[in-house]
Formats: structure tokens, sequence, C-alpha cells
């Protein structure tokens, strides 16, 4: 089995985490400064006065729902809930995420050992890769890959290893025992439903991976951020069903999306309990846990019987069908996503016609669409080399106002 990474303390301070700094890849510092230019013209237009449709981050533009804004109000005019919280979170949250994963997921949670509160599921991601992996170690990650689980892994010492996945549960096991046996990975990352695709598995997937990942004594992370976010209206298959495999696993979830509080950052990990356990143990050092009003509010969110979710997964179903009809339209190759709040859309190559070899062609698209257009779409390239004929759509802003984004993009052909 393997092992859990203790925290790391400096012996003239015990209270502090030793947490090592990722070599800088000299790509991804390019890349870097490619993006910042790209902020920049984002930037000189807002001073302009030009408009600018900024569609590059699932940065939720809907308010929360009524009952739970009514929660954290009340909860915020009681004197004795401005004081400190506990890292892991009070208990009824942790039993408001068991309650959801019970009634939603059909998974059970002991919420007193299988569920630890986060500041939202970066948080969540880096903590349980911080408690997995040492430095010098591999961890095999889906791609495309969302953005922040390189950097996450990145910053826990590791490499990471590209997995592109197929829906398919064999062909995905076999290929991921391929990775497994060469890279000696003892952790996978994964994010089903999927950033930027708006992809779906189901649970003979899960125990697929499962059976694999058992063999290789490797544990399954998986980012659960969209699990409810379903078109169908039937939520999503959790990670945790690959334990009847025999694996380990733990799952990340996250408010910031179905509730449209990302600012709230309230998510938690879920599943393995000793991997839960070292979580805790590794946020006792770090933080206090989350504003108690937050925790509260987020407890009524979970909590509920009404399925306050479905409207905001509705109105994202719309919107993107905006985009993808009007893009097919256009000349644009792409599929319809299942779940979630993105569009990852092939781009016409004429849009690239004149890139210069060695440069990124989908970060020329962006710019051009930016500065053409004011739309800002994030580049291909950011979710891995290999991505660098796509764009990824957030579809973060009305329909009406997405059907002139499209008709600006039209204006370009």
């Amino acid at each position: 089995m393997n092992a859990l990474v203790e925290p790391i303390s400096d012996k003239n301070s015990p209270n502090m985490i030793s947490v090592p700094v990722p070599l800088v890849d000299p790509r991804q510092a390019q890349l870097h400064g490619a993006l910042e230019e790209l902020r920049s013209i984002q930037h000189r237009r807002v001073v302009d006065g030009q408009a600018v449709w900024d569609l590059s981050m699932v940065n939720p533009d809907m308010a929360p729902p009524r009952v739970v804004l009514d929660r954290l109000l009340e909860s915020v005019t009681k004197g004795t809930n401005h004081r400190y919280a506990v890292s892991r979170g009070v208990r009824r949250l942790r039993d408001a995420f068991a309650f959801k994963y019970s009634t939603r997921f059909e998974i059970s949670l002991n919420p007193e050992t299988q569920v630890c509160v986060c500041l939202g599921s970066k948080d969540a991601t880096f903590h349980a890769l911080r408690v997995l992996v040492k430095a010098g170690d591999s961890v095999v990650v889906a791609a495309p890959s969302y953005p922040a689980h390189p950097s996450a892994i990145a910053l826990a010492g590791a490499t990471a290893i590209p997995w592109h996945v197929s829906p398919d549960p064999s062909e995905a096991s076999q290929k991921l025992s391929t990775l497994l046996m060469a890279s000696r990975a003892r952790v996978v990352l994964l994010n089903f439903p999927s950033n930027p695709a708006g992809a779906l598995v189901d649970r003979d997937w899960w125990r697929e991976i499962g059976r694999v990942c058992a063999a290789h004594d490797a544990v399954v992370i998986n980012d659960f951020v969209y699990g409810e976010m379903t078109f169908s209206g039937v939520p999503a298959a959790s990670a945790l069903h690959a334990r009847q495999s025999g694996a380990r696993c733990v799952e990340v979830y996250s408010l910031s999306k179905a509730y449209s509080v990302p600012g709230w950052r309230v998510g938690a990990l879920v599943g393995d309990a000793e991997v839960v356990e070292a979580v805790s143990r590794m946020k006792s050092y770090a933080d206090y846990g989350l504003f108690l009003p937050l925790q509260y509010a987020a407890t009524v969110a979970l909590s509920t019987t009404e399925d306050i979710v479905r409207p905001t997964a509705h109105v994202y179903e719309r919107r993107l069908k905006v985009l993808t009809t009007g893009l097919q339209e256009l000349g644009w190759k792409l599929k319809a996503p299942k779940a979630g709040a993105c569009l990852w859309a092939e781009y016409p190559r004429e849009l690239a016609a004149d890139v210069a070899i060695g440069e990124s062609r989908s970060l020329s698209v962006a710019t051009t669409l930016l500065r053409e257009c004011g739309v800002v779409v994030t580049p291909g390239v950011v979710f891995g080399e290999d991505y660098d004929a796509f764009v990824r759509f957030a579809a973060v802003t009305t329909e009406e106002r997405l059907r002139e984004v499209v008709k600006m993009i039209g204006a370009q052909k």
C-alpha cells in the first residue's frame, strides 16, 4: 500500500510546512508570457471603452439560490459566528456533504472519517496530492487537463504523465495499465464530468478503472465539480464507485459552479478515510477553516430536498446550445457537451493560416478573436500541447450576448 507522506516541518518552526517549488519549464514560461500579453490586450480594450466579452473563465454570472443567501445573511448577523472555525469543517456541513452523496450519487459516506471540508477544489486537490506523492513521483493525469491539475502536481513536486482518456472502459483500462506500469505512478488524477470537454463516464467505467488502479496500487483522485451539472438531469457517476473494484479513491466536490458561489471557496475531499484523515491533519497546519456563516449557508445548499441545481444546469445547457449551433454553422468542429459550463471547439484552419511554425495556433486565434471581436477565449494549448487546434468557451453570459458573439466571430471568416 502506498504510504501517505506526513507533513514536513522545519525543526525550528514546527507549524511550518515545507512545500517544494517546481522548476520552471521554459515552454510554460513562454506560454505564460504570451497569456500575459493576451490579458494586456484585454485591459487596453476595457480602458479604451471597447466592449469585451470574457468567456475565458468559468466564473458564474448567475446569483446563488435565494434560500442559500438568506441563510448566509441570517448567520452573518450572529456575533458568535465570527470566531475561528475548525480546519476540517463543522460537523453539520460534513453531514450535509454526506447527505448530498447519499441522495444524489448513491454513495454512503461517514461524515466523521470520510469528509474534510476544504477551501474550494484547488485546495482539496493540492492537499490530496501533497499527502500522496513526494518529490520525483509521477502522477497520471487525464488529457486534456484542467490547467489547475498539472499546476498542483508540479507544486507537490511530482511529474504529470498525460493520459488521453477513452470513454470505452476496456480501451481506457488497457491504456491506463500500460501508463501505470511504465511510469510507476501511484496516483491517477481525473476530472469527470470533464473540463473542458463536458464528457461523462458511467459506473462501469469507474469500476474498470478501479480494477486497474487496485492492481497497480494507485489511488484515484477525481475532480467532481460538475457532478450535478449534467444536462440529462441525472447526476453523473461518482468516482467512488471505483472502490467496488478494490481501489482507493477520493473525490473533490465543490459548490462553486453548481450553486454559483465561486468566491465562497466551499469544497470537500471525500472518500478514502486514510487520505481524508491525512489531509485533515495537513490542513490543521495551514488554516482554521471557512468563515462559519459560509459553512452554515453551504449546509443549506447541500441538504435541501429541492433540486436547486437543475435550473442552473438548464441555463448553461441553453447557452451552450446557442454556441454549439452557431459555431457549427460557421464551420467549427465540436461535440455538444453533456455537462458543465464550457464548450471545447476546434476552430477552422483558416483562422490560423498565417501562424508561423513553432508558434501556438490556438493562442493566435484567441488573440485575433480578442483584437477583432472583443471575445476572450482560452487557447487550447493551455490544456496541453496536443490541443493547440482547440479553444474553450465558458458560457458565462446570456444567450442574447452569445448570439452576438457568434455573429461577430462569423464576420471574421
